[in-house]
């Protein structure tokens, strides 16, 4: 399997007249507008542990009613909070599963205390992707002192092509400028974000997610302005990797596979990508000076690991942010754009994380 070259290839830089501007023709060809929830309302707020993993956390459950404009919809929001940090900052993570998989401790749930039956979708998940993409490691980022929040935004919006293009459709209309899925479930973790910040002005809130919920996290540290900084982690096309490389997965393969991650328009530019307006490097620098944390694997070439290290050099150049890595493995987490590769593939292992907690201890500490 091709790996990707540790000191990236030269690109010229890709000037930004206005970055404002350039994110803006971004998202009415790629996202669609983005648009915040009409109702986001908390229905219920239930305290299931005081206690969990021997005494480090609190686990708490909520529930809110969401709507777009459609009937309104429940989506269940999992909370573990380190006791005895009442100010942590807080990880909002959109998940892959059910959140039941999230916490949970050899095999046995925090909310049920009956053993998590992930089903065949959540063992595939784990098994080729490492075990870190079901079940974070709650008890190293508790003791590094933040908390952590999850979601499955599948719950609200399909994941499903046909099923997920028909709720847009019914939400949004059947318009080829509508909002593809990506922002929506982006607008699940601002929606949030701005209820917390309401709660506690001062509480700071990070955005983290893997494939395509690292594309989500980019776009809630875009919009949300309570949103304090992303971790995306191998986010990949329409994430942080530049779509008019020809590198990894493109456009093409995003619309043919997944057409309600985007908005309808995209598909003019799955044969030409270079007429896109812009390129990710515009949505790094739309995100600024938000820390971002872009993460990868040599092996990911499907993520493009190269593209994730132009677009960062290049958003740095059309801002204040630093980025001063000089090769896709120069992990410099103090910087205002982090980039971290390892050795493997696609998913979330037991090296990840470190880094992660890392650059959260240089930025939210």
């Amino acid at each position: 399997m091709k790996q990707a070259d540790l000191t990236p290839t030269s690109y010229a830089p890709a000037k930004l007249d206005n970055v404002s501007a350039s994110y803006a023709a971004l998202e009415a060809a790629i996202y669609g507008r983005f648009t915040p929830p009409q109702k986001f309302d908390l229905l219920s707020a239930d305290i299931i542990k005081t206690d969990w993993l021997d005494g480090k956390a609190s686990v708490e459950k909520r529930v809110y009613s969401i709507s777009h404009g459609q009937t309104p919809q429940n989506l269940d929001v999992i909370f573990v909070l380190p006791n005895g940090y009442p100010d942590a900052p807080l990880i909002i993570s959109q998940n892959f599963t059910s959140i039941d998989g999230v916490i949970a401790k050899n095999g046995v749930s925090a909310l049920t205390d009956e053993n998590v039956k992930m089903g065949f979708l959540g063992s595939i998940f784990k098994f080729f992707f490492g075990r870190y993409i079901v079940e974070p490691p709650l008890e190293d980022i508790l003791d590094r002192g933040y908390g952590f929040i999850a979601m499955h935004p599948p719950d609200y919006i399909a994941d499903r092509a046909q099923l997920g293009s028909e709720q847009l459709d019914n939400i949004f209309g059947n318009m080829e400028n509508r909002p593809g899925v990506l922002t929506v479930w982006a607008s699940l973790t601002t929606a949030l974000g701005d209820q917390l910040k309401a709660e506690n002005p001062s509480r700071l809130l990070i955005a983290y997610g893997h494939s395509r919920y690292g594309k989500t996290a980019l776009l809630a540290a875009a919009y949300g302005t309570s949103i304090d900084g992303a971790i995306a982690h191998q986010s990949g096309t329409a994430g942080a990797s530049l779509m008019r490389d020809e590198t990894g997965e493109s456009i093409k393969d995003v619309v043919s596979a997944y057409p309600h991650w985007l908005t309808p328009i995209a598909s003019s530019f799955a044969e030409n990508p270079k007429s896109l307006p812009s390129d990710a490097h515009a949505l790094l620098a739309y995100i600024s000076p938000k820390p971002i944390l872009l993460g990868n694997a040599r092996r990911d070439v499907w993520s493009d690991p190269e593209g994730a290290y132009q677009a960062a050099k290049w958003a740095s150049q059309n801002t204040r942010q630093v980025f001063s890595a000089t090769r896709l493995d120069d992990f410099k987490p103090k910087d205002d754009i982090a980039i971290w590769t390892r050795p493997g593939t696609h998913g979330v292992v037991k090296e990840d994380w470190p880094a992660f907690l890392e650059f959260l201890d240089a930025h939210f500490k």
